[in-house]
């Protein structure tokens, strides 16, 4: 048989027909390599109609995931719509909250509470379900969803376990359930104190936990970052502040039985004194477990012999002879924190026994409180209300009793009892808000203030602003205009005064300097100081007519800031009382004697620098007057 194939010829002999099939090219052509292949893996080839149907299988799937997507998207949309009104249904219910806590309101606080619980269940319920999980990982926008989600976290742990704790708590809290009957409830404040401890944690971390947020790439949450992130830290913020008053409140009011005993002290805005008047009348308050109780009548310990208080050396030179050895010049100084003690030792050394704090108090905040309360009726048939006691305690009873001065100490003790009573009696059923009101705007203007021996409740009153110390921080720049009648009368009560800061100019040094401009006007006509009493036209030998007003005026520089400059309108220096420049507390103060007879006007200009380190404008810290008509302060950037 012979061989299929011949030496050198590698052509099989016995296909040629093949090679000559209808197909018209080889099995073996490069045509068919990839099917040969593929039959060789032990596939089958494919063909134009199964390429069609992958193309078509993969369409179908894209197109899918395009559905899905979109629908994916919009469900999101859908829920971050709902999120959103969700938020702002909560952030509608911030002021009803303040309102209601302020108020006592339960009804309104409940339904202020239930609102924002239910608002952020329904935000925490959205941001936890699968969907959002799923758009967390998307690259970019996935850590705005996780940021929202982080939020919806801290809303619900804010609400559950600080919000309602403490709403709680203070559900229907008036002042009529805090303070009945002259007894402050102190359980409550320690309830309270509570309740708030435990919040604190909760929010400090919720804080963090927002603090250390990205910043968002989306500009809606940007927003609301920036809309939560001030509110949650200010509320931290004020929980700080508020809880160690909370925690302190019970040891002074008396808390187990510990008696605390404080002195009142009636400052008389008709002769001036730095921090406000004479302290004529004195007396004290005790309290025990919340109950409040005069120790006995108002009287005066001023002008008497042999007393000695611990006042320096550079206040008895430059701030007054006599502060030290007479109470009625004790609050010449404007620093209250000295006050209080100068007033403790007085009263120990009369023989009265310690104290654990000082209140300073004036008629125009005892008239702030009776427009709370409602006024009483006097023994002799005057009533004395919101709308008259300065008038009356500061002017009135002068005229009518004239200058018994026996029978004024004795008008003024009665006044006092009543007063106490009535407030007492009637404290409970007054708004929250409008009594803070009144004790902060009082201790904002230095008709209330209080020092207390106890340094941590000291530090406290600080804080609240009542403790009257004058300010030591270059950064908030303060001046002080002070006010001291000699006059030796009640003739303070027609002064007028205004203080005028014009806009600072910074200098090559950094520091700030501004123009001042301060004027002393006595407001008494000819014919009314000639029918006044004499103990309110005055007993001063220096005075050049019945109707002269002489007043020692102090100006102290901001700390760490100096005075420049000064200068006395012609005619407003007492004759040979040069102004005195001299330094206190640390600080330039310049005194001047000066005086004004009916009509005139004393006018005084001068330049303040305050330092380079100053972040905030000048302010203006002066002697409350007796009339609030008569007093002005413009600061820098304030309307006329």
């Amino acid at each position: 048989m012979a061989s299929h194939f011949s030496s050198g010829d590698k052509t099989p002999k016995s296909v040629p027909t093949i090679q000559r099939a209808a197909t018209g090219s080889s099995p073996y052509s490069r045509d068919n390599a990839a099917a040969y292949a593929t039959v060789r893996r032990g596939g089958r080839p494919g063909s134009p109609r199964r390429g069609r149907v992958v193309a078509i299988v993969v369409c179908a799937v894209v197109a899918l995931l395009l559905v899905v997507g979109g629908t994916v998207g919009f469900m999101l949309y859908r829920s971050a719509m709902t999120v959103k009104a969700s938020a702002a249904t909560i952030m509608d219910q911030v002021d009803p909250l303040k309102e209601s806590l302020k108020s006592g309101d339960e009804a309104a606080l409940s339904n202020a509470v239930s609102t924002i619980v239910s608002e952020t269940d329904t935000i925490q319920r959205e941001v936890s379900a699968p969907l959002w999980t799923v758009a967390s990982f998307i690259p970019v926008i996935g850590e705005d969803v996780r940021s929202v989600q982080t939020l919806g976290t801290v809303a619900s742990d804010l609400v559950n376990e600080a919000l309602v704790p403490i709403t709680d708590d203070l559900a229907g809290v008036q002042l009529s359930s805090l303070f009945q009957d002259g007894v402050v409830n102190v359980e409550l404040i320690q309830e309270v104190s509570g309740s708030l401890g435990d919040a604190l944690p909760v929010i400090q971390s919720s804080v963090d936990a927002i603090s250390a947020l990205p910043e968002a790439h989306i500009p809606q949450l940007r927003e609301v970052l920036d809309r939560v992130q001030g509110p949650v830290s200010e509320a931290g913020g004020v929980i700080e502040q508020v809880k160690p008053m909370i925690d302190l409140l019970p040891q002074m009011l008396g808390a187990d039985g510990q008696t605390r005993t404080y002195l009142i002290v009636a400052q008389n805005n008709a002769e001036l004194r730095s921090t406000g008047g004479l302290p004529g009348s004195w007396g004290t308050i005790t309290v025990t477990d919340g109950a409040i109780s005069m120790g006995g009548d108002f009287h005066t310990v001023l002008h008497k012999d042999g007393l000695r208080a611990s006042a320096t050396d550079e206040e008895i030179s430059y701030v007054c002879a006599t502060i030290h050895t007479d109470p009625a010049q004790m609050n010449f100084t404007p620093d209250f924190t000295r006050v209080g003690t100068l007033a403790r030792e007085y009263w120990e050394q009369v023989g009265n026994g310690s104290v654990d704090g000082v209140i300073a108090i004036d008629p125009v905040f005892l008239q702030r409180l009776l427009a709370l309360t409602g006024g009483f009726t006097v023994a002799d048939g005057t009533v004395v209300d919101g709308s008259n006691a300065a008038s009356i305690l500061l002017n009135g009873a002068y005229k009518a009793i004239g200058d018994d001065g026996d029978a004024q100490d004795a008008f003024f003790a009665s006044v006092a009892a009543q007063a106490f009573d009535h407030v007492m009696n009637n404290l409970g059923g007054v708004d929250m808000t409008a009594l803070l009101d009144v004790i902060q705007a009082s201790g904002e203007d230095g008709r209330l203030l209080v020092w207390m021996a106890n340094e941590d409740e000291e530090a406290l009153m600080d804080q609240l602003g009542l403790s009257g110390a004058l300010e030591d921080d270059p950064a908030t720049p303060e001046l002080g205009v002070y006010l001291n009648d000699s006059t030796v009368s009640k003739i303070s009560w027609y002064a007028s005064t205004s203080t005028v800061v014009g806009e600072g100019v910074t200098n090559a040094d950094g520091t700030t300097t501004y123009d001042v401009t301060t004027t002393l006007s006595n407001t008494i006509t000819p014919e009314e100081a000639q029918s006044v009493p004499r103990y309110i036209s005055g007993y001063n030998p220096q005075k050049r007519d019945v109707t002269d007003m002489l007043v020692y005026l102090y100006v102290y520089a901001p700390a760490g800031g100096s005075i420049s400059n000064y200068a006395v309108s012609e005619g407003g220096i007492v004759d040979g009382m040069s102004p005195i420049d001299c330094t206190v507390y640390g600080r330039q103060v310049i005194n001047s004697f000066v005086h004004a007879r009916a009509g005139e006007t004393v006018t005084i200009t001068y330049q303040v620098t305050v330092p380079a380190g100053a972040t905030e404008p000048l302010s203006v810290r002066t002697t409350p007057l007796g009339q609030e008509s008569l007093m002005s302060v413009q600061e820098p950037g304030a309307q006329q």
